[in-house]
């Protein structure tokens, strides 16, 4: 029998020599394993797709980022409003407060004191938004009459998860629009006549994607404040609107254009819509809309600053300059 058995073990050789055969044949670069990577072009490929698409840990860590920066500049919105109420507020109640003081009541100054640096910082922050709803002119808008309007704004809303603004239109044939609100819940949307009439779609979408981004990051509420705060002062100066200007920060319209191409990814529709307006600044006077001091305080909340300008009055080089800025978004 031992003679029986060699076939079988030369056999099962000859059955396991297969399953070594792959191995050889890797080493000299001919196997199998070299077959199939050339059958498989996928595994072989270039990592210049994988440059082409960021990893979706790439992606998070970028729109984490985003969404930090967003919260950061909410924040400080909000602090800095705070903040700007609270000051007059201060002034006014301590002026109140040493009278009582003087007068020979102490205790009940400090009171007074306190209670009508509340009550006036409180005032000042509800009251700012209709302030200058009022001081412009602005009327709700119907949308059986706008329907296009509303379908943007609409739509964009549920791009950047805000809820809806109040819509409110002034009757006039510039081509501007502003946002307002103490917070996205209680934002309006103000937009003229002439834009909704004289912009194309795409214009129209990239001007409103524009405002909705002030209302996102909660620059409205540091606008309105300011036109709030520099009122009184108004009343006596005429650099209110500089000083308005200085406040909300020099280059926010500029800021938040670079953030609405990000929505939209068509710089060109809010590029062709700036460069629109750039060409008609001086066409319409007076400007901004309204009666009286505190209108023209409102002149940098719109997103054409220098509607209504003469020559004079435009700085070159301004960085809010809606001329600059389209020539800008031509880079993007």
């Amino acid at each position: 029998m031992p003679g029986g058995d060699r076939p079988r073990s030369q056999s099962g050789n000859r059955r396991r020599a297969p399953q070594g055969r792959p191995q050889g044949s890797n080493r000299g670069g001919h196997g199998h394993g070299s077959k199939q990577s050339a059958r498989n072009p996928a595994s072989s490929r270039p990592d210049t797709d994988r440059a082409r698409h960021p990893a979706p840990a790439v992606v998070r860590t970028a729109e984490s980022a985003e969404n930090a920066e967003e919260r950061q500049a909410i924040s400080a919105n909000r602090r800095w409003a705070a903040l700007a109420c609270t000051i007059p507020s201060l002034v006014i109640g301590g002026i109140v407060g040493l009278i009582v003081v003087l007068v020979g009541l102490p205790l009940v100054g400090a009171g007074v004191f306190v209670v009508v640096t509340l009550v006036i910082a409180g005032w000042i922050w509800r009251t700012a938004p209709g302030m200058v709803v009022r001081a412009i002119g602005a009327s709700p808008s119907n949308e059986e009459e706008r329907p296009r309007l509303h379908n943007v704004v609409d739509g964009l809303c549920a791009t950047m998860g805000l809820p809806r603004p109040a819509l409110l239109v002034v009757d006039s044939p510039v081509l501007n629009a502003l946002a307002i609100g103490r917070d996205p819940r209680r934002a309006s949307l103000i937009v003229t006549s002439g834009l909704d009439e004289s912009l194309s779609l795409v214009e129209l979408e990239g001007v409103v994607a524009q405002e909705l981004v002030h209302i996102k990051r909660q620059d409205t509420v540091r606008s309105e404040i300011a036109v709030a705060v520099v009122a009184p002062l108004a009343l006596v100066s005429s650099s209110g609107a500089a000083m308005v200007h200085a406040l909300v920060g020099h280059g926010r319209e500029f800021s938040a254009d670079q953030r609405a191409v990000g929505v939209v990814r068509y710089p060109t529709g809010l590029g062709s819509a700036l460069r629109t307006m750039a060409e008609s600044t001086g066409s319409f006077t007076p400007w901004p809309p309204g009666d009286g001091r505190i209108s023209s305080l409102t002149r940098w909340l719109w997103i054409n600053p220098m509607a209504g300008a003469t020559s004079e009055g435009v700085v070159e080089g301004e960085l809010d300059d809606a001329g600059v800025r389209a020539a800008a978004l031509a880079l993007l």
